[in-house]
């Protein structure tokens, strides 16, 4: 140890040095990074976007000589917007007393062009409004920084929510923010949100006696592929307000029949042109997943209480076949409150490689959407892969057990079973034909899921049960006669008895009436407020009265769903084989 006396240095001497250093240091730290942001070609906003309790003046850091430009209506910055000078910060309050701008039009959906409902399809009424009150907003602030060339050197992009605290409709779920120019959503030429000039030549040419109903219209927002994603911003915050993501992305719709529907859903993208990457930034599921793409669902066909998905999966996800998780959300788009959704995943080569532990590139996953066959992952040559299982398992005896073997070796009978058999409980009305998929690996990397066996997927079960209207459909029945691949297994004893035992074990277990109850109950007390506030936004009512009904509906259908599958069950396989083969209610 130095002798300070010694050596002539006072000990409190000797402390003020050492502060002195250390003050430097930090200056050092501090100072030269906000230095370097103002002298380069960076920007920096004063406060990070997010909840704030009261006003405050925000400033836009950086740019050093260069020119700032910003805009409040979620419109990228150009040369012809307002320079920020730096002298006059942006006062940042609550802006839900602003006018409505976006949530006033009626283009989003044909459910508004009430005069050709009446003449076409009164039989199928829709009860869109806009709201008459100021819906709840945030200041949206884009800034970009230009040269004396008018290049573009850099962009920020901030969501501010103002004065919240007391909203009960957003204390327990995320708020997501979605920023894109206003036209991307809205022109009739190029919008992916409204009915536009799709519409307008549909209604032209194809509009008349023998119309589909109104949601099936098509319109700019069933277009789908790149050409119709779009460049957004978007920022993620949980249910603690703590921002989760923050980062430029694409945007499309998501969807299919589904898509004439409000709240409507979106995909979002990570890709390199928009972000620098491929992923998004944040583990959001907490799976350590980073996602290529994640989808702000609007509930599809259960649009207005956004129930059964988010039930089912949660329900049924110890199952041996893919679920989702859903987190419920506040969506503001460019800024106006655009109702209630979740944050859901995504099927795809990213989802398959982190759940399963396969190689993305040893993926092939097939999908049927509108009675298609479509090969959503792996290269051209998969189509036969897939074309020869499904038709070993259509055209060839199942009763001979050398057969059944051979389909065993193709498909994980266990996930198979227990995913027909949860869909056939649920009375699942939009499927075998439509809304199902299923995955394998294309080579035997010698993993437990690399075996190169179909596993399927569960996804869409929002059309039909769980629900009073449901409780009698002998959704068995109907399988059989639909589905050729279930027909053919079918007839084989083996898969009879273990299909038969999964199903009454799932309808015991899995939707167990206390465990559903229970989780009825929990889902209502954290969503009512938010799917009332996302009821009045699209309907001027909050149908809070359906809401409760609804939930006890479905309480109803599982509370007595196990006694109707079982007669189903027994008018299929017959009660002395089923008994023979030690299956009793």
């Amino acid at each position: 140890m130095p002798n300070f006396k010694k050596e002539g240095i006072s000990i409190s001497a000797y402390t003020k040095q050492a502060l002195a250093a250390v003050a430097v240091i930090v200056a050092i730290l501090v100072v030269f990074p906000l230095v370097k942001l103002y002298y380069g070609k960076h920007l920096l906003f004063s406060k990070e976007p997010g909840y704030y309790d009261s006003p405050f003046y925000l400033t836009i850091l950086g740019g050093a000589k260069n020119t700032v430009h910003y805009t409040l209506d979620g419109s990228e910055p150009t040369t012809a917007d307002p320079v920020y000078d730096g002298k006059n910060p942006i006062y940042i309050e609550d802006a839900t007393s602003r006018p409505n701008v976006y949530s006033l039009r009626t283009d989003t959906s044909t459910g508004f062009l009430t005069d050709l409902i009446d003449q076409y399809v009164p039989w199928d009424p829709a009860s869109y409004t806009v709201p008459e009150y100021p819906v709840d907003k945030c200041t949206v602030i884009r800034a970009s920084l230009f040269d004396d060339n008018g290049n573009c050197l850099d962009s920020v992009t901030g969501s501010y929510f103002v004065d919240f605290q007391e909203k009960e409709e957003y204390q327990n779920i995320y708020t997501v923010s979605l920023v894109t120019a206003p036209e991307n959503l809205f022109d009739h030429d190029t919008g992916i949100y409204v009915t536009g000039n799709i519409f307008e030549e549909f209604s032209e040419n194809y509009l008349g006696k023998e119309a589909p109903p109104w949601r099936l219209w098509n319109a700019n927002y069933y277009r789908r592929g790149r050409k119709w994603e779009r460049a957004a911003h978007i920022t993620l915050f949980d249910n603690r307000r703590r921002i989760v993501l923050d980062q430029n992305c694409g945007i499309r719709i998501k969807g299919a029949g589904s898509s004439g529907l409000l709240p409507r859903s979106i995909s979002c993208y990570a890709r390199e042109e928009y972000n620098g990457g491929d992923y998004f930034d944040a583990d959001i599921f907490q799976t350590d997943i980073s996602s290529h793409k994640i989808v702000i669902f609007g509930g599809s066909n259960d649009n207005t209480f956004k129930t059964k998905d988010w039930l089912i999966h949660t329900l049924t996800q110890k199952l041996p076949f893919a679920t989702m998780d859903f987190i419920p959300c506040a969506l503001f788009l460019d800024g106006e409150y655009w109702g209630t959704y979740y944050i859901s995943e995504d099927y795809n080569a990213e989802y398959i490689s982190a759940h399963y532990q396969v190689a993305k590139d040893n993926i092939i996953m097939a999908k049927r959407g509108h009675a298609a066959d479509i090969l959503a992952e792996g290269v051209e040559e998969d189509h036969q892969i897939y074309d020869e299982m499904f038709d070993f398992l259509c055209n060839n005896d199942m009763k001979n057990q050398d057969c059944y073997r051979r389909a065993c070796e193709l498909i994980d009978m266990d996930s198979y079973i227990d995913y027909y058999a949860t869909e056939i409980y649920i009375a699942n009305a939009d499927w075998p034909q439509n809304n199902f998929a299923l995955w394998r690996t294309r080579e035997n990397d010698g993993s437990r899921y690399g075996d190169t066996k179909w596993r399927w997927m569960l996804f869409d079960v929002n059309y039909g049960g769980p629900g009073v209207d449901c409780l009698s459909d002998n959704n068995l029945a109907r399988v059989l006669n639909e589905d050729p691949v279930f027909a053919s297994l079918y007839q084989n004893e083996d898969f009879r008895r273990q299909f038969a035992r999964r199903l009454l074990t799932i309808g015991k277990e899995v939707f167990a009436p206390e465990k559903c109850n229970q989780l009825l109950d929990q889902y209502a007390q954290i969503m009512k407020q938010p799917l009332m506030a996302s009821n009045k936004r699209f309907y001027m009512d909050e149908k809070s009265d359906e809401f409760d009904q609804y939930i006890l509906d479905i309480k109803t259908f599982f509370e007595k769903r196990y006694d109707v599958v079982w007669n189903y069950l027994v008018q299929s396989m017959g009660e002395e084989w089923l008994s023979d083969n030690g299956i009793q209610k």
